[in-house]
């Protein structure tokens, strides 16, 4: 299968993301043509779920293209997502004695991909950082637009990603042949943020209205997904990061001015999910707790039960999101609850919160969301009833 590159381009600069089954062998080559010669060091931030022989190869590219490479081996959940990590890694770092044209690479899914990019942003003021995405969901989302950051606990409570930098990648690298050591359950809750896409791609302009065919295109194809067909799967990686790089290019630090929507587009099922993520307690069927793809799906089936309360649209749009959750196999209802006014009080704790306000974003249409600025308390805890299994 031949790579195929998506150019991010900002404003100040550009980057590429490189898809493909073998590509993170061509790492240690583009990092240095975009280093330069003076870098020495690399520090590798490795996922410990993925495969010893993929970053063994890695760190040997590396050392065979002049870099020295030292590895932190990291096992990623929420709980391991705090600053308290990225201390530890900057020690790391300040031992192995990475300069300002030196660099982090991270492999591993999306808590990796967000540590590993807060460490390199915070490090003398900011230093490259490759990411090299492990799961499908690290590779359409977390690994591309330059959002990194961590969790804070505050009196027992987690609240996620509360700190944090913006720090564009200096090249991202999503070798497809590493979504082969996933289990099902991690494959299907990356396919969460595809659907998530799906559902806004109509209100992501471009010229040619690609992205806007994306709802139909996966539509199309979803027996090919769900069964992870290989060059289905790396189009759809690559129309997914297309997507989302449209977003960002035109909105990079999600304003809350932006005509359109913005970034703030990309939140679409996150604020409710979010709020549900670390519950405890709450299982979809004879699965222990929740993963993020898993609480986005039940956060965006939240979302258009609440807009079909607020006459946003009618229940055909959720009736079409169910559907293509159903057919990836994620949940669409979970057991253990807690009341709706505990989810929304946890809503409230969300960094998209302004001015005491409830953002969230809601469809309009199937294919097309909006924000919606203090949005109804009652028609969010409606939307929260819809997938309550108990």
């Amino acid at each position: 299968m031949s790579t195929r590159v998506v150019d991010v381009d900002l404003p100040d600069r550009a980057y590429e993301v490189r898809i493909g089954r073998g590509v993170l062998g061509e790492v240690p080559e583009h990092a240095r043509g975009l280093l330069g010669e003076k870098a020495e060091r690399v520090l590798v931030v490795r996922d410990t779920g993925v495969p010893q022989r993929f970053a063994d190869e890695l760190v040997q590219g590396l050392r065979d293209a002049g870099f020295a490479a030292r590895v932190c081996d990291l096992t990623p959940s929420e709980a391991v997502k705090r600053v308290e990590t990225v201390e530890r890694l900057l020690i790391e770092a300040v031992r192995f004695g990475l300069t300002r044209v030196d660099a982090v690479i991270s492999l591993g899914g999306g808590v990796v991909c967000d540590i590993a990019g807060f460490v390199a942003a915070s490090y003398q003021r900011g230093i490259a950082v490759v990411q090299c995405p492990s799961t499908l969901l690290s590779m359409v989302d977390a690994s591309v637009g330059g959002k990194t950051g961590v969790n804070l606990l505050v009196d027992g409570e987690l609240y996620k990603n509360m700190v944090g930098a913006f720090h564009q990648p200096t090249m991202v690298v999503a070798d497809t042949a590493l979504l082969d050591s996933l289990d099902a359950r991690q494959r299907r809750c990356g396919l969460a943020e595809c659907v998530k896409h799906a559902m806004i791609c109509q209100s992501v302009p471009d010229e040619d209205e690609t992205h806007a065919g994306l709802l139909g295109w996966m539509q199309a194809r979803l027996g090919a997904i769900s069964a992870f067909d290989r060059e289905t799967i790396d189009e759809l990686v690559e129309r997914n990061v297309a997507l989302k790089a449209s977003v960002v290019a035109g909105d990079e630090r999600e304003s809350p001015e932006a005509r359109t929507g913005g970034r703030m587009l990309l939140n679409f099922g996150h604020t409710f999910g979010h709020a549900i993520e670390t519950l405890d307690g709450v299982r979809a069927g004879d699965e222990p707790g929740l993963f993020h793809g898993e609480a986005v799906g039940l956060g965006m089936c939240c979302a258009c039960a609440a807009a079909v309360s607020l006459g946003l649209c009618d229940d055909s749009v959720g009736a079409s999101l169910r559907a293509m959750l159903d057919a990836v196999g994620l949940p669409t209802r979970v057991e253990g609850l807690p009341g709706s006014d505990v989810i929304v009080e946890r809503m409230g704790h969300d960094k998209k919160a302004a001015g005491g306000s409830l953002r969230v974003i809601l469809p309009e249409g199937l294919g097309r969301c909006s924000i919606v600025t203090d949005a109804d308390i009652g028609a969010i805890g409606a939307g929260v009833g819809v997938i309550r299994a108990d």
